[in-house]
Order: C-alpha cells, then sequence, then structure tokens
C-alpha cells in the first residue's frame, strides 16, 4: 500500500524565510536525497519564476540530489509489474489526465511513498488525496471518511462502469444521497467525494456526482427509477456495522 502526503502551494507563504522551515518539514517526510520529482510539463522549468523550479531548489537544496521527470512518465509505473521502491514527489498535477494517472499508480501500488503539491484545496486531486488517506504535512492530519458514506460509495463505485451521469448510475447516485440528506446528512459534494475515491471511484465519474450534488442544491428534482429498496440507508448501516466488526481491534 502507497504511503501518502500531500501539502497545498496555497498554504506556502509567499516569499520569505518561512518557505526554508517548511521545506525542512517536508525533506524530513521524504526521507534522504536524492529526490525524484514529477511535473506537468518540462519545458516549463525554465520559464522565469517557475514554481516547479523553485520549489525544488528549497527542497533539493544540495547540487545534483534530484532527478526530475514528466508526470506523464509515471505511466510506466502503472504499466510495470515492478513496484518503485522509493519516494515520489509530483508537483502541481493538473487536469484530469495527471489526477487519474496518479490514482491508478497508487491503486495499483506501484510506488512505495508518494508526495503531492496541490495548487489549491479547491483542486479534486486534494480531495482525492484525503479520501484515500494521505497526510497533510502542513497540518498533520489525515482526511475522515464517513463509514456510512462510504458504505454508499461503493455502491456508486459499482455503477461506474457506465458512467454516473445518465442512466442506471445517475439513478444509483441520486437516490443513494437523497436517502442520506433524509437522515440527516449534509448535501455537500466533499464528503460524498472523499467516499467516492475511498472506495476507489474514478475522477471522471467523480466530476458526475460533484455535478448532480450542485444541481441537487439549487432544487433541481431529478427523475430517475428506482435503483434501490427504500430502507437503503439502513442496509448500509449494517453493512458499515459489519466491516468495522471484522476490523483489528
Amino acid at each position: 500500500m502507497t504511503e501518502l502526503a500531500y501539502m497545498i502551494r496555497e498554504d506556502w507563504a509567499q516569499g520569505g524565510t518561512s518557505m526554508v522551515p517548511q521545506s525542512a518539514v517536508i525533506r524530513e517526510w521524504l526521507g534522504e536525497p536524492p529526490y525524484l520529482f514529477a511535473v506537468s510539463d518540462l519545458k516549463r522549468l525554465r520559464e522565469p519564476n517557475s514554481a516547479d523550479t523553485e520549489f525544488i531548489s528549497y527542497v533539493a537544496v544540495e547540487k545534483g540530489s534530484q532527478r526530475i521527470v514528466g508526470i506523464s512518465e509515471l505511466r510506466n509505473f502503472a504499466q510495470d509489474n515492478n513496484r518503485f521502491a522509493g519516494t515520489l514527489t509530483v508537483l502541481h498535477p493538473h487536469g484530469k489526465d495527471d489526477f487519474e494517472l496518479l490514482r491508478e499508480v497508487v491503486a495499483t501500488n506501484r510506488i512505495e511513498r508518494l508526495f503531492v503539491v496541490v495548487w489549491s484545496p479547491s483542486e479534486m486531486v486534494r480531495t482525492w488525496l484525503d479520501g484515500v488517506g494521505a497526510r497533510n504535512v502542513d497540518t498533520g492530519t489525515v482526511g475522515a471518511v464517513d463509514a456510512f458514506q462510504l458504505e454508499a460509495a461503493k455502491c456508486m463505485v459499482n455503477e461506474q462502469y457506465n458512467g454516473l451521469s445518465t442512466g442506471n448510475g445517475k439513478a444509483a447516485v441520486v437516490q443513494l444521497i437523497r436517502a442520506f440528506t433524509d437522515r440527516g446528512y449534509a448535501l455537500e459534494k466533499e464528503p460524498w467525494l472523499r467516499a467516492f475515491f475511498a472506495a476507489g471511484g474514478k475522477f471522471r465519474h467523480a466530476e458526475s456526482i460533484s455535478k448532480l450534488i450542485a444541481e441537487m442544491k439549487k432544487g433541481i428534482n431529478h427523475r430517475v427509477q428506482q435503483r434501490y429498496q427504500p430502507e437503503i440507508f439502513s442496509i448500509l448501516q449494517e453493512r458499515a456495522s459489519a466491516v468495522a466488526a471484522d476490523l483489528p481491534s
């Protein structure tokens, strides 16, 4: 299982000596050099004021203590039967392709340790990291996933092969979320997406869930076919309780 951690770049102070102690915290998690960095666009490293270059300069302070590759090269990890027994730092992943590649590498357990630098807390990759148990090195916390929502999210993942924006997939998402809001759960995308990613959900389907929740919050009444029994919430509660009972004490 891949050990995960991340930091949010927005939280990194703009200039000043505060970068120095924060980079020390990051190096402590990364371990000893040499460091392996992955960036979205290698060409942009040569640009003035490159955020990727700045980060690397603060973390890899010793000359020659780093190697830099493109994020697209992680496909070699995903497709290779061998596991990378080291630490990889991914800088500012951008877009669904980058995000999904990270998800695939972690899901297939191809990397021993992964550190991700996220641009903004609002990015979906941050929600994925919280869902799969990554540690925020700035706060020292790990994102929480509600056990009942996790069981509901597993049902959604079982439907994602045909998509979640229409048909049976959409019906499953809408009915499950309605069942939970009827029991007092907040109609908010963050906890649902954390649970969905924890259950193994993919990014493009997470966007469908996010869109449906946004529409539900606006009062849109989606007409969908009944996919589950009316007592689905109680059924999922029982499943979650059974899972908890099987966990080692």
